[in-house]
């Protein structure tokens, strides 16, 4: 396994592992949040602070009608992105992915909670399994296809993925299409096939922190299949 890959194997880890960093307080989410009018930029990780930052600034500005991702890896609070996820349905807003900008894992999850669900032209969608990990010390996780079907672990993801698209097929689908330390990139037919998409828009939109989203999304995409052609 060369270093790269390793790498990415630890970036998909944490964020999919909900557990908090040992040893620093954080009191402020390091999600990126940026409002252009009716549109609300996030980029990097959701953590257990995003929540509150993003519905917050919802609360103060509500001409905002749609949640833009830009690069968006995961979450490593998926307790927290999933109540955010059923908030931005609750509120009856649309998700987009920025044209060239990518999404996986948690970040797929929570752009699933959009009423019209949008993408821009060259956009990666990427999936896999979750992992639940207990102890102190040396870790056991366990992976989600490690997990009988009708064990009540499925429950926190499973739920929310049949209550944003009315059926748990894409929930299974993404568990089994690449295991905890691997990510599958959604090809044009899978998203059609499970309508993660279900809306199209006509605007342009400028991205707010091109300079950081060149750094994030070199994180979370440096795997995409057009890198390796």
């Amino acid at each position: 396994m060369d270093s790269a890959f390793k790498l990415f194997a630890f970036f998909i880890l944490l964020g999919i592992t909900s557990c908090c960093a040992i040893g620093r307080e954080q009191t402020t989410t390091e999600t990126v949040i940026n409002k252009r009018g009716e549109n609300l930029f996030l980029l990097g990780n959701f953590d257990s602070f995003t929540l509150d930052a993003v519905v917050k600034k919802l609360e103060k500005s509500p001409e905002i009608t749609r949640i833009v991702f830009t690069a968006n890896g995961g979450s490593n609070d998926d307790s927290a992105t999933l109540k955010l996820g059923r908030f931005i349905r609750q509120e009856k807003l649309d998700t987009h992915v920025l044209e060239g900008g990518v999404i996986a894992s948690g970040g797929v999850s929570l752009f699933l909670a959009g009423v019209k669900r949008s993408i821009g032209k060259n956009v990666y969608i990427g999936v896999h399994s979750w992992q639940h990990c207990s102890g102190s010390g040396v870790l056991n996780c366990k992976s989600a296809r490690d997990f009988a079907h009708t064990d009540p672990a499925h429950r926190l993801h499973n739920d929310y993925i049949k209550e944003m698209l009315s059926t748990d097929s894409f929930y299974w689908f993404s568990i089994n299409a690449a295991p905890q330390n691997s990510i599958h990139w959604l090809s044009s037919s899978e998203i059609q096939s499970f309508k993660l998409v279900n809306h199209s828009i006509n605007e342009n939109l400028e991205i707010p922190f091109p300079s950081a989203f060149q750094n994030e999304y070199e994180n979370v995409c440096h795997n995409c299949p057009m890198k390796n052609r």
